[in-house]
């Protein structure tokens, strides 16, 4: 049966998911958060691939079973995660510290686990440690905690955030986790000038037009996640950073040159709204759109 990542994460914790990413059909990575509202038996049964499960909040006592042996029975700490091995039979106990916190799973398909491979070099998809949860990653929970702040917010990542959100978190695991049996097959080329150069031309030849990662990485000939780490490497910044300064450099241009309202500045160069431009633009120039137009035209 084809594995539907959010289905089977509210088969596990018995509480309705929110889907913080769902690119399980394209790049074989989801995200899911539930709410811990108290003790539960978290019924994981066998699991159909790596899974990235992380606590937001301390659990008193966690008795992890794996193929109905006790692996372990202690404390988790807010922030541990644990990498789930699939094939495993897997049952938890957990009576949280706490009245209400967040769980999230990471569900690492083999298509996203193989484009990590490529990235590092390897004939095959990445196969990664087994660890439990006394195991530590700042990025990792940083990068939980602002997918939760995310949810709650009512903001979802638009096609290229989410895919670079899930090619990065392949490739952080993929780098401090390898299992040692993975095989590399050498250096990668990098991004050159020229390469560069035509992304640059391919987000600004329709800045309003939808970018994805997958389609970034074909104008420079590369998988998503080599081309990820070269041009994170190469240009000191992340693909999704250098579309949204490439918009603000167009929509730059437009409140130079025209005399469009605001919104249909932002329209015009890609944001999707009004106030999503706002933000992105002072983060780049300093100043809000309105203010450049003024202060480029002269009108203090």
């Amino acid at each position: 049966m084809q594995l539907n990542p959010l289905l089977h994460a509210e088969l596990v914790t018995g509480r309705r998911q929110s889907a913080l990413i769902d690119l399980w059909s394209t790049t074989g990575f989801a995200a899911a958060v539930s709410e811990v509202t108290g003790p539960h038996l978290y019924q994981f049964g066998e699991l159909p691939v790596p899974t990235v499960a992380i606590t937001l909040y301390d659990v008193r006592r966690h008795v992890l079973i794996e193929n109905g042996r006790v692996r372990r029975d202690a404390p988790v700490r807010a922030g541990r995660f644990r990498i789930g091995q699939p094939g495993r039979s897997v049952v938890v106990d957990a009576v949280p510290e706490v009245r209400s916190g967040k769980l999230l799973l990471f569900y690492l398909g083999e298509a996203l686990l193989r484009e990590a491979g490529a990235a590092r070099g390897s004939a095959g998809p990445i196969a990664l440690m087994d660890k439990v949860w006394d195991a530590e990653d700042p990025m990792l929970e940083m990068s939980a905690r602002r997918l939760v702040e995310a949810s709650e917010s009512g903001v979802r990542p638009n096609a290229l955030l989410a895919e670079q959100v899930a090619y990065t978190l392949a490739l952080h695991l993929s780098d401090r986790y390898a299992a040692p049996e993975t095989r590399m097959s050498g250096h990668l080329p990098g991004l050159d000038e020229a390469m560069r150069q035509r992304v640059a031309e391919f987000v600004l030849d329709d800045p309003a037009a939808p970018i994805t990662l997958t389609a970034m990485a074909q104008v420079a000939g590369m998988s998503p996640s080599h081309f990820i780490r070269s041009f994170k490497r190469t240009t000191g910044m992340t693909p999704h950073r250098f579309v949204v300064e490439q918009r603000v450099l167009a929509a730059r241009r437009l409140l130079e040159t025209s005399d469009l309202p605001i919104v249909e500045v932002a329209l015009a160069a890609g944001f999707s709204s009004q106030s999503h431009f706002g933000v992105a633009f002072r983060a780049v120039t300093g100043e809000s759109p309105a203010r450049y137009r003024r202060l480029r035209r002269g009108r203090q």
